[in-house]
């Protein structure tokens, strides 16, 4: 069954694809139709981020649950999470006390509550402590996004991973990581050129293909979907 940050992205993502869609139906002034496809796009990313850091909540009270009620298994809590800050008020809010264990997943939700999961460089440490040393990030996911056979995505198709073994695969696939990593970087940064100044990171007003705003959606679509597949298959917790 998909979990209720699964479902919020898959409806935040058709929405974004619908804006889209509307943009190409449109007639007359060519700036609109394109500044639809860069608000698509930016809605795709805040569908993203918004998964991500639900997930991340999710996933820090599971292992605080664990640790608690003795269930975690290793020796000791992730370091991540052993180092996260929790307001002192929603671990000791005395009206949960019904349901104590309602507190962990409260202060676990204030700590996102005015960040964001857009620096892809933090969503390692974020998620890590929750998967397995042979899943971990980004290791454990890439060769399901190379699968998906979008070389702008990872520079690399399967059937060209396929043909290699030993070192030259792991060189492949450690610039498939950077590939991805930096292409879905320039993602959010197209949004935050959107959101912060209008489209006009510099002098002139940024143009979007529908094509192009395609493909930037598309692959988020493929991202999110192949990180919750993973991360719900492997998590510890």
């Amino acid at each position: 069954m998909a979990t209720t940050h699964r479902r919020h992205f898959d409806e935040d993502i058709a929405r974004a694809e619908a804006i889209l869609a509307t943009a190409r139906s449109r007639k007359g002034d060519a700036r609109l139709p394109s500044d639809l496809r860069l608000s698509a796009v930016s809605m795709a990313v805040g569908a993203m981020d918004a998964y991500l850091c639900d997930a991340y909540v999710d996933c820090l009270t599971a292992v605080l649950r664990a640790y608690v009620t003795g269930q975690w298994k290793d020796d000791h809590l992730p370091s991540h999470y052993a180092k996260q800050q929790l307001p002192a008020g929603e671990v000791l809010d005395s009206s949960r006390r019904v349901r104590p264990l309602w507190s962990l997943r409260m202060a676990a939700r204030s700590v996102m509550e005015r960040g964001n999961m857009l620096t892809m460089s933090r969503v390692p440490e974020q998620f890590n402590g929750v998967l397995p040393d042979s899943h971990k990030l980004w290791v454990g996911l890439i060769d399901r996004l190379i699968g998906f056979g979008y070389k702008r995505l990872t520079g690399v198709t399967g059937p060209e991973v396929n043909k290699l073994s030993g070192k030259p695969l792991e060189q492949a696939k450690k610039r498939a990581i950077k590939t991805f990593f930096n292409r879905i970087s320039d993602t959010i940064q197209i949004r935050h050129d959107w959101a912060h100044n209008c489209g006009r990171p510099k002098t002139a007003i940024k143009t979007f293909s529908h094509a192009q705003a395609r493909d930037r959606i598309r692959e988020i679509r493929l991202f999110v979907t192949a990180f919750d597949d993973h991360l719900q298959q492997h998590r510890k917790v």
